[in-house]
């Protein structure tokens, strides 16, 4: 299928990584949820690691930790505490038996991580870029994101070059900011800024280098990791991105259409618009994505029909059963009976 024809980027919720823990651990107890709020993302989202939400989200929300702890390389130890946690797509990819398979493999595999985004190699001249791309509107701060991308690229490259390499420069698509050198000094890499895309510079002669290290999480890669990855899929269609974003409000008990929009970086009559394209309506992804997440709770979690009708944003629990009833065949009573004895 066809990557959706989009400017707006999502990406995988993993890529929150260790970041609540971070704050509370520096900052204290429920730091981390002023932070979220901050950026008007739930806290709990953190935990809906196979879910989505819009890029520009995440790196709001890397900005406002590094701002909170006062640490201009936030993003960059953030992401060293991650650099094998990404997901199937990346312990895929270095399961290639060389660095240019590798690069390959990422440069295709990165749509089940992110959308609006791109990974490419280029070669000009004695030197060979490996960039990362964001499409579409881009907050102007943005370096903590770009930090926190770092070290788990820096990884994948060592697999093949082992621990001590290290590019030759790296690139940012930033303006100067002084925080630049001191990411200089920690990765101990040239670093030039203002730059068309984030790039790593390395010799081409490495590009056919075979594996010098095993990586312990890729080797666990087995067929039904990759074919639940495919399967899943990144969202496809408009109606898809605006699902994934309900998510992402109900789990605050509201999914109201200014908010949606606002996540995704449009007016809601945009929103609105762009659905009908698809014969899709607002109110009709609210009610199929509530549904999805009582399904969920209903058979996951022992918690009353009541309080799953309060977190999902019903007045009363009259309310959900109908729309569930309606939408599933039975009351929800019933079906996590019957749910129990499958």
């Amino acid at each position: 299928m066809p990557r959706l024809e989009t400017s707006i980027a999502m990406t995988s919720v993993r890529g929150i990584g260790p970041l609540p823990a971070l704050i509370d651990r520096r900052e204290g107890r429920y730091a981390a949820d002023h932070v979220f709020s901050e950026v008007g993302l739930p806290v709990d989202v953190a935990r809906e690691a196979d879910r989505m939400l819009p890029l520009n989200s995440l790196i709001a929300l890397y900005e406002a930790a590094a701002a909170m702890t006062g640490d201009p390389l936030f993003g960059l130890k953030a992401g060293q505490e991650m650099i094998d946690d990404y997901g199937t797509w990346v312990d895929y990819s270095r399961t290639a038996p060389t660095l240019r398979a590798c690069l390959a493999r990422a440069s295709k595999a990165i749509e089940y991580h992110q959308t609006g985004t791109e990974l490419a190699l280029s070669t000009n001249g004695g030197q060979t870029l490996y960039s990362y791309r964001i499409f579409g509107k881009r907050p102007a701060d943005r370096l903590q994101h770009l930090q926190h991308t770092i070290p788990a690229l820096l990884k994948t490259f060592q697999v093949y070059t082992g621990d001590d390499w290290r590019p030759d420069w790296i690139e940012l698509d930033v303006d100067y900011d002084q925080r630049v050198e001191e990411v200089a000094k920690m990765l101990r890499v040239p670093i030039r800024h203002g730059s068309a895309a984030m790039s790593f510079a390395f010799s081409p002669a490495l590009l056919d280098r075979p594996q010098q290290c095993q990586n312990a999480s890729a080797s666990l890669i087995r067929r039904h990791h990759l074919k639940y990855m495919v399967t899943k899929g990144p969202p496809r269609t408009f109606s898809s991105l605006v699902r994934e974003t309900i998510h992402i409000d109900l789990l605050v008990g509201a999914a109201q259409i200014d908010t949606v929009a606002y996540r995704l970086g449009l007016g809601p009559r945009t929103l609105q618009r762009r659905l009908r394209a698809e014969s899709s309506t607002y109110r009709q992804l609210v009610t199929e994505v509530r549904i999805e997440r009582a399904k969920a709770l209903l058979v996951n979690t022992d918690m009353p029909v009541t309080e799953i009708a309060h977190l999902l944003g019903y007045s009363d629990s009259t309310h959900l059963t109908r729309a569930f009833s309606q939408r599933v065949g039975l009351p929800p009573s019933t079906f996590r009976k019957r749910s129990v004895i499958e």
